[in-house]
């Protein structure tokens, strides 16, 4: 996988060293791109890395950040009630990223005021994770630290910033890894150059993450005919209840 990885970073830099004309002719200081922009899940993903690679035309720091697809999300605490534990709180928080990833080419608080991290959200720990209800009486920050900890367990958050690493004074790269169980749905890359802390270049890419094969012939189906999907998968479960039983009556 490392000699892959090598292997495109050489072909990206031969391509953008092939066309530093294009980028005057368009007058942007920065270009981004991946390795792929596309990626297909199967019931064998085991995880996978792509490579964005870059080039700007002036000295300056790059930030690169990647965010997935964005839903609702209910975080529940559990307590301990009658000795069985069940769950008694909740709070919901809008626009959750499935998956956040930021990356650069020196320490985020020495390229940019705090203020200006916090607006741009840059950093797992500066999302903005706004609730829309709640059910509890305590502190939501704890729900919010909750979830950003279950996020990084599972590898979808990254309490550190990955690296953006120069190979000459104008070309760059950064590894985006992405887990086995990384959610699907398209998600948004882009790369800024900063000099003295203000935004002098942005530029966006686009990642699509899908399923494929068997697992999503199964999904499709889930989605089309949900009433008959709910029945097959009742009558599955109640023929590997009985089935079970069974087998334990025999034993």
């Amino acid at each position: 996988m490392r000699r892959v990885l090598q292997l495109l970073g050489m072909v990206f830099a031969v391509g953008v060293a092939a066309v530093p004309a294009a980028a005057q002719e368009h007058d942007e200081p920065l270009l981004i791109a991946l390795s792929t922009q596309r990626i297909e899940i199967d019931s064998n993903f085991a995880g996978t890395s792509i490579l964005l690679f870059g080039a700007t035309d002036m000295a300056g720091d790059v930030v690169v950040s990647v965010r997935g697809p964005e839903e609702p999300v209910v975080v529940r605490r559990k307590l301990r009630s009658v000795g069985v534990w069940v769950n008694q709180e909740a709070i919901a928080f809008r626009n959750v990223p499935g998956y956040y990833f930021v990356a650069a080419s020196s320490p985020l608080e020495d390229i940019a005021p705090e203020e200006f991290l916090n607006r741009e959200q840059l950093g797992s720990k500066r999302l903005l994770l706004e609730a829309i209800w709640f059910d509890t009486s305590g502190d939501a920050d704890e729900f919010r630290a909750a979830l950003h900890r279950h996020r990084e367990s599972d590898l979808l958050y990254k309490s550190e910033p990955g690296v953006v690493e120069f190979i000459d004074e104008r070309l760059f790269r950064t590894t985006i890894d992405l887990p086995a169980h990384v959610p699907t749905g398209e998600y948004l890359v882009e790369g800024m150059l900063l000099v003295d802390g203000e935004v002098l270049s942005t530029r966006t890419s686009g990642l699509t993450i899908e399923k494929a094969g068997f697992s999503a012939d199964i999904s499709t189906f889930a989605r089309t005919d949900e009433a008959l999907y709910g029945v097959i998968a009742i009558a599955l479960a109640l023929v590997a209840g009985w089935l079970g039983s069974f087998a334990f009556r025999k034993g």
